[in-house]
Parts: structure tokens; sequence; C-alpha cells
């Protein structure tokens, strides 16, 4: 048996191991403490059940996390399904009878520079696409404009603050391709409105090809260093706070993983950081959430569980912009749908939830006053 993450998104480390058991630890992030996201390939003869012991488990960032978790495997990088997973006594064991020679392991379906690179490259056929900035490790982060850049309104859409949590990217680019639909009425209403979107597949590109859970390159949880002054360690936060500042921003989703919960949740900006006239919008869009999304768990829920100066940028552009500001989280954990459907929010089920998201924008901008 061989094992390997040295790799795009690779997160575990081989501390001994036997044809049929390996314990294994899970890498923290690069020049941080943070660690949960693992992603690993095992090469060996098939039939043999083998386990996978991820023995730090129980110092991970989201214990909890593992709880009623079970990991996901693929024997082609594309195709992933649920396998056998319990932790007991703060170890996380893994065990599967592979049917190929090759299979892969992780906390979730990685989601790869190549998917991204394909993403906009489609999208720039609609719309345009624009370097923001480049990382310290030297990867660009670009988005794509849909719409008139001279719109009165301007809708940001943020992925991937914290680098494992690919569920984020899967579903902006159900987002992203459901705007770069010419047919698509809904759509084609916001622009006619003047609403344009601002869309950034990946904001932490550094972060995630080195396999970390929240950190840039540098250490820095992106997601609470929003603030007057960015920590130098954050050129992806100044950079794209830069962009904001010259475009303006009107409303801002920024899309995250949840550990934890086996459903869709939101966290919304402190309200007293919400202005006045935005503050009808903020509340329509917990309605909607929670009339709109009850599908995809048993308890969606908003909430408010930031402190004023938590640094995140749901608080500060709602602060800074006077605008609707909104985190929506999606789970690692299997999601079990009201119609009783597994995996309702595995890599088709985020796309299709991205999709479901342009609904949500379009009646929260549409019920704002001009």
């Amino acid at each position: 048996m061989r094992i390997e993450a040295d790799f795009e998104c690779g997160n575990a480390i081989v501390e001994k191991m036997t044809e049929v058991e390996a314990d294994l630890s899970i890498r923290p992030d690069s020049n941080a403490k943070y660690f949960e996201w693992f992603y690993f390939r095992v090469t060996g003869e098939t039939g043999i059940l083998r386990t996978f012991n991820l023995t730090n488990a129980h110092a991970a960032s989201y214990p909890q996390a593992w709880n009623g978790y079970r990991a996901l495997a693929s024997y082609n990088g594309i195709d992933w399904f649920r396998v056998q997973t319990q932790y007991v006594d703060g170890v996380l064991s893994i065990k599967h009878r592979a049917e190929q020679t090759s299979t892969e392991y992780a906390f979730f379906v990685p989601y790869f520079e190549a998917q991204r690179e394909k993403l906009l490259d489609d999208c720039a056929k609609v719309g345009e696409r624009r370097t923001l900035l480049t990382t310290t490790g030297g990867r660009p982060v670009d988005m794509i404009v849909f719409g008139d850049p001279a719109a009165a309104k301007k809708v940001w859409v943020f992925s991937r603050h914290h680098a494992g949590e690919p569920m984020a990217e899967y579903c902006i680019e159900g987002i992203m391709r459901r705007l770069a639909d010419a047919q698509d009425p809904t759509v084609q209403r916001l622009f006619e409105a003047g609403i344009a979107f601002y869309c950034v597949p990946n904001i932490n590109p550094d972060g995630t090809a080195l396999g970390n859970l929240r950190a840039n390159a540098a250490g820095i949880d992106m997601n609470r260093d929003w603030k007057q002054n960015v920590e130098p360690k954050s050129v992806e936060v100044a950079g794209l706070l830069k962009a904001m500042e010259a475009e303006g921003v009107d409303f801002f989703l920024d899309l995250h993983g949840d550990e934890e919960h086996q459903y869709v949740w939101l966290v919304q900006p402190q309200p007293e950081l919400v202005a006045p006239e935005v503050a009808p919008t903020q509340q329509y869009l917990e309605t909607y959430v929670r009339d709109h999304y009850a599908e995809y768990g048993p308890d969606p829920k908003g909430d408010s569980l930031s402190p004023v100066d938590s640094g995140m940028a749901v608080d500060f552009v709602a602060w800074k912009f006077k605008c609707p500001s909104l985190i929506v989280e999606l789970p690692f954990k299997d999601t079990i749908a009201a119609n009783g459907a597994f995996e309702s929010l595995q890599v088709a089920g985020c796309v299709a939830f991205g999709r479901d998201c342009v609904d949500m924008i379009a009646e929260a901008m549409m019920s704002q006053k001009n």
C-alpha cells in the first residue's frame, strides 16, 4: 500500500502503516495552527478492507465536526461517494474496501485550479474577466463582471475566504453559470434593472492549493482581517477591498462551508452595523432563507454570531458600504433534504443551490427602494 498527499489541495502525514491499516495526521495550515481539511490518495491491491486513522482528529479546529460525519472517496477524482467513518476516542477512522487500485479520500470533494480556470474561461465569453491581485504565491485572484460595469447597483459574491471549504466554490460556480445564461429570464431582468454582478470564485487560491483549512499562505484567517488597517500579510483582503471601493457595493454575499451542522444556515452582520435604510432587506434575507431553503436541512436558521470587531467581511462590508451583507454556510456532512434524499448538498447540490441563490439575490435587490 502507498499513501501520498503531495499534490494540489493534499493534506495528510503518514505516521505508520501496514498493508491493511495506516495512522495518519492532518497537517496544520501553513504558518498557522488551524487544521481539519484532509485529502490523500491510496494505491494498493483491490478487495482489501483497509483502515485509515486520523490520529490527531481530536485536536482539530472543530472536533465536533466528526460526530455524524462520513468521509468522501473517489476512484477517478470526479465521482465521489461516502464511506464508513467513525470517531472514537479522539481518532477518526475511515474503513473502505477499494474496488480499484487508486482511491482518493477527502474531507469534502476538492475543487481544483483547472476547474476554476475553465469556469472563468467559460464565463469570460459573456462577462468581463479581471485580475484583482496576485498572491504571495504568484496566483491570480480573478473575477468575472456580469452585466454592465456602469450599472447603478453592484452585487459582489465571494467564495473561499477559508481555503478548505470547497462547497463554497461549487456554489459560486452555480451562481456564475446561471449568470452566464443569456436565456435565463431572471438574469436578464436583473441586468435590465441596472444590476451588475462581481463574482470572485476563489479569493484564497494559495491556501486552497496548499491544503489549508482556513488560512492563506502567510497563515492569516482572512475572514478575521476585514478592518480599516488590513494586516500586511492579507494581500488578498487589501486587493479585494481596493476593488470594492473603486466599484461600489450594493449587496454582498460571502459563501462558506460549515464543519459542524448538517444544514444550510446564514450569518448576518451585527444589527448595530446595519444602516437603517437596508435593515428591511436584511430581515427579508433571513425570511427568504427560512422559507425557501428548508429543503436543505431540518433547521435552517439566521444568526448574528460575530462581535462588532470580528474582522469578518460580513460586518465590515455592511458598515462601510451601507448595504445588505450575508454569509451563507453550506455543510460538510450528509444533508437530508425534505424529500428524504441523501447528499442533497454534494457537488451537484451545491451547484444547484448556487443557482437558487440568484433568485434570492434578485428578490432582495428588487425589494430595495431606489
